[in-house]
């Protein structure tokens, strides 16, 4: 069945310990900029609803070997607590570096799975949780002018916390550098006080500021039917990188789901901090401040196997079947 798609974009002022309503999406409008690329989406698919591949890539990563390219790849490790609680968001999992039990590559899909397990990091924090998040710092930058499309399937489990995202190569500050985030999910398949099911929203964001916590952001969602979900479904996102412009696609989507550019309130407030070089991440947090601090361990793993989700623990994990960046000129 062809998917059925709507959108919304949402702009939302945000500070520690509290946030508040901004204007509507009809401020999120186009100019022209100094390098305007119209992007086309490739007719046909590659895998369910993602976008069929391109022929003139800078790179890409098919995860056909079996082992992660640690040329392009390093890992993250710990809670990473800097002052807002566990990787900035009071998240409840460690990541762990190079450990199969929580990322690994099977059948030419990466796959990162969250365990429900104990753990200590190299930083002496004790959780409940682990799982991983990869990056290219220091490695392959993502630059002004380039493509950058994944094709991605989202995992299932009240509290988990999947997100493909970018932050500064040069390592500016937070959230002065800004950070970009290609996709956000809830694992959660079910309603919360009126709210709607996750399991067909994904959202993408740019944050801004000046130095914490003077943190804004600017978030679109997007909506698949209920037929064809993020969490059973491969769908792909596409980033549009260009010199005081950021589009966001889903799937062969004609248009963006989140443009970003200079004059969008209140990013017109503050000196425009994306153009320049990011690098890319990707991880599943557990926990923490996305879903209100939501979540049931008995939706997750329990060990390097998944045996409480044998009959298919895909379900739990964030699968990549492929990455391309192209340089647009």
């Amino acid at each position: 069945m062809m998917p059925l798609y709507k959108f919304i974009i949402i702009i939302t002022l945000v500070s520690c310990g509290g946030g508040g309503g901004g204007p509507s999406g009809s401020n999120n409008i186009v100019i022209p900029n100094n390098n305007p690329y119209l992007y086309v989406p490739p007719s046909g698919k590659s895998r369910d609803n993602c976008i069929s591949r391109s022929a003139s890539n800078t790179w890409s990563e098919d995860f056909t070997d079996i082992e992660l390219d640690n040329s392009k790849w390093s890992f993250d490790e710990g809670c990473n607590n800097n002052g807002g609680g566990c990787n900035g968001n009071n998240e409840y999992q460690n990541y762990t570096s190079n450990d199969k039990d929580n990322l690994f590559i099977e059948d030419g899909v990466l796959k990162i799975q969250p365990i429900n397990e104990v753990n200590t990091g190299s930083d002496n924090v004790t959780q409940n949780y682990t799982s991983a998040k990869i990056m290219t710092k220091d490695k392959f930058p993502i630059e002004l002018n380039s493509r950058v499309s994944i094709c991605f399937r989202v995992p299932e489990g009240t509290g988990l916390w999947p997100a493909l995202w970018m932050l500064p190569f040069d390592n500016s500050p937070w959230p002065s550098g800004g950070e970009i985030d290609l996709i956000e999910a809830k694992g959660r398949a079910y309603s919360v006080d009126g709210s709607p099911s996750q399991s067909n929203i994904v959202s993408s964001a740019v944050h801004f500021g000046t130095q914490w916590p003077d943190n804004k952001y600017i978030v679109g969602e997007f909506y698949s039917s209920n037929e064809n979900t993020f969490q059973n479904y491969f769908h792909s996102v596409t980033m549009i990188f260009q010199e005081d412009k950021i589009d966001l696609y889903i799937d062969d989507e004609a248009t963006p789901h989140l443009t970003i550019n200079p004059t969008i309130y209140p990013l017109n407030q503050y000196t425009y901090p994306f153009n320049r070089q990011f690098y890319l991440i990707m991880n599943v947090a557990v926990g923490g401040n996305f879903d209100g601090g939501r979540v049931e361990a008995s939706e997750i793993c329990i060990d390097a196997e998944c045996s409480n989700f044998e009959a298919d623990p895909d379900k739990k994990r964030l699968l990549i079947d492929w990455i391309e960046y192209e340089k647009l000129r």
